[in-house]
């Protein structure tokens, strides 16, 4: 279970009316909207990830953020903002930060964790051995996963375009492949204590890119029934900067 302390006005909200499964092992153990609240409210918690809103934090953020980061010391911390300074936002950056654009949903918010849910998992206590047959029935791709199809830009389109009819399959198919291409990177970047861990990281990395691969192929054929041009998207910010210039 990944645990989160939010300073958010209507994330948490979100949280509760959503469905079940779009918050599943996500726990909120602090949530306020008022940043003295917040503070007082870390002082005996150590939430894994911080969801911070950027306009509660005040007229220096930046420093208000180093203060709770050095408090708490979490694997991630996410700042969500709506307007604001390019070079405020670019200042907010930094390791084991993710600066997002508002709104967030659920959705979006689960797939910036997903590293560490799965990481969560791992960390839970081991079961017993499965049966053999049960080991040969799930086995895991040993071949390296294909080369990526989509790259940044399109997938960034592909989760922005506007279907046809009423349908969202194109942007949902997106984030996960976004989300899958998140963690399939971070299984290859991933810090390893000792033999075993770099071996669970290859699988993971490797399971992942098959999985990305797989939606990939499906995001090809759903692009061609609603008659998405991807090779289009691929040139649509190119051709944004030059008419620019």
């Amino acid at each position: 279970m990944v645990k989160l302390a939010i300073l958010h006005q209507t994330l948490p909200v979100y949280m509760e009316q959503d469905p079940p499964e779009e918050s599943k092992h996500l726990e909120v153990v602090l949530k306020a909207s008022d940043l003295d609240v917040f503070r007082e409210g870390l002082r005996d918690l150590r939430p894994r990830v911080l969801v911070l809103d950027l306009p509660l934090l005040g007229s220096d953020p930046q420093a208000v953020v180093k203060v709770l980061e050095e408090a708490v010391k979490p694997d991630l911390t996410m700042i969500v903002y709506a307007f604001a300074k390019w070079d405020l936002v670019e200042a907010l950056r930094g390791d084991r930060r993710h600066v997002l654009r508002a709104p967030i949903s659920v959705r979006a918010l689960r797939a910036n964790l997903i590293h560490l849910i799965v990481r969560s998992l791992l960390e839970q206590p081991e079961k017993a051995p499965a049966p053999a047959h049960a080991a040969a029935e799930r086995a895991l791709p040993t071949e390296p996963a294909p080369q990526r199809r989509f790259d940044d830009v399109q997938l960034a389109h592909l989760q922005e375009i506007i279907p046809n009819v009423d349908c969202e399959c194109p942007n949902q198919v997106a984030d996960l492949v976004l989300a899958l291409n998140a963690f399939e990177n971070y299984s290859h970047e991933c810090k390893n204590r000792n033999a075993d861990d770099a071996k669970v990281h290859a699988m993971l990395a490797r399971a992942t890119g098959h999985a990305r691969a797989l939606m990939e192929l499906a995001m090809i054929e759903l692009c061609e029934f609603e008659k998405i041009d991807i090779r289009q998207l691929s040139h649509r910010e190119e051709a944004a900067a030059a008419n620019e210039v």
